[in-house]
């Protein structure tokens, strides 16, 4: 193959990668079907229930370890389960799909953001000073990135998320 021509498909290739990462970022869809980055794929988490606790309401926590391997790794596409405190209830964003944003602190150092979509799951009451669990879709960023998907999926076509406050769980 001449070099004008593996040029043409490496720029190609890459147009349509760049298309393929904005199409899930602005539309908040799953592409790829599995929510991991298959690369890197790993298991965050592993609910155990309780005796006579269902698996669905199993209590969860990941270790400081695992999400920082995530950020220091800048790891984007895992689904996590992280309990963590409030430490600044920020105002909904109300461009396109509405969410409520919480600011969640790490025990180890930093925040990383919840972006709970509030048109597809009921608002969490939550309050700063709050400890919460929340399941979601980690996607890094430079200020320690932002936990997303964490409702169900209406159209059932992946693993959906939650966040749990007080026995109540906004799904």
């Amino acid at each position: 193959m001449k070099k004008a021509q593996k040029a043409q498909l490496s720029v190609g290739g890459l147009l349509l990668v760049v298309a393929l990462v904005a199409a899930q970022l602005l539309l908040d869809i799953d592409l790829v079907g599995s929510g991991s980055n298959s690369a890197t794929s790993t298991s965050v988490t592993t609910p155990v229930p309780s005796p006579g606790q269902s698996e669905n309401s199993a209590s969860t926590h990941i270790s400081e370890d695992a999400i920082r391997r995530l950020i220091d790794n800048q790891i984007s596409g895992e689904m996590v389960t992280l309990e963590a405190e409030i430490v600044k209830l920020l105002p909904d964003d109300n461009d396109g799909s509405r969410h409520q944003r919480l600011l969640l602190a790490l025990e180890s150092g930093g925040t990383v953001l919840v972006a709970h979509n509030i048109d597809l799951a009921p608002r969490v009451p939550a309050d700063e000073g709050d400890t919460i669990t929340v399941r979601g879709q980690y996607e890094w960023n430079d200020k320690g990135g932002v936990l997303h998907w964490t409702h169900h999926d209406p159209k059932e076509w992946r693993e959906g998320g939650w966040i749990e406050l007080n026995g109540g769980r906004y799904e």
